[in-house]
């Protein structure tokens, strides 16, 4: 798939069929991931990459759906939410693969002393874009779930992750259910975003 092609095909699916995905379509996904820029060059990542079933299942259990009242979305986001607040741990489950990006992170992440201390957590979203983007190119679909409360230390647990890494996101890999539901995409085009030269 040409570059431009995977960035505007790429969409947060959310529906997968439960299958395995080969394990050098995931060795190609998560070699793009670590090809990011990442500051002073250190790559602070130590990415997980969960591929068994019993252990997919065992962290998506830790993952609580989130409740949505919505029944007649109006807007884009509301849509949105419909679709996504339930759905929080069965598109985990149903993942063929889980990609955990784990980071070291030496001060803390919630409270930063300044922008400075982030950047190994900004590293590593240029991480997860880059494997979104070849999951993409691989025909794999891709949902990102921001672990919340009790979530990160429930499965730091499960794996026996390193207590001075961080887990910013779980990513859920996997070939798209051919119903597979995704919400109205917002515009954003460089017409209506941009601003050149000055504000």
């Amino acid at each position: 798939m040409e570059f431009y092609e995977v960035i505007n095909n790429r969409r947060t699916i959310r529906e997968f069929e439960v299958k395995p995905i080969p394990q050098d379509v995931l060795s190609r996904i998560l070699d793009a991931g670590l090809k990011a820029p990442s500051s002073d060059h250190l790559r602070q990542w130590a990415p997980v990459a969960l591929t068994e079933r019993e252990t997919i299942e065992a962290v998506a259990k830790e993952i609580h759906p989130l409740s949505c009242h919505i029944q007649k979305p109006v807007t884009p986001q509301q849509e949105m939410f419909k679709i996504a607040f339930p759905k929080q741990q069965s598109m985990l489950a149903e993942a063929g693969c889980l990609l955990l990006p784990y980071f070291k992170q030496s001060s803390s992440l919630y409270k930063p002393e300044n922008v400075f201390t982030l950047i190994h957590f900004g590293a590593t979203w240029a991480l997860i874009e880059n494997m979104l983007l070849a999951a993409t190119a691989e025909g794999l679909g891709c949902a990102i779930h921001i672990p919340v409360g009790e979530e990160t230390s429930a499965i730091q647990k499960i794996l026996g992750a390193a207590k001075d890494y961080v887990l910013p996101a779980l990513i859920a890999v996997g070939y798209p259910a051919p119903d597979a539901q995704t919400p109205t995409q917002v515009s954003a085009t460089v017409a209506e975003k941009v601003h050149w030269n000055r504000w």
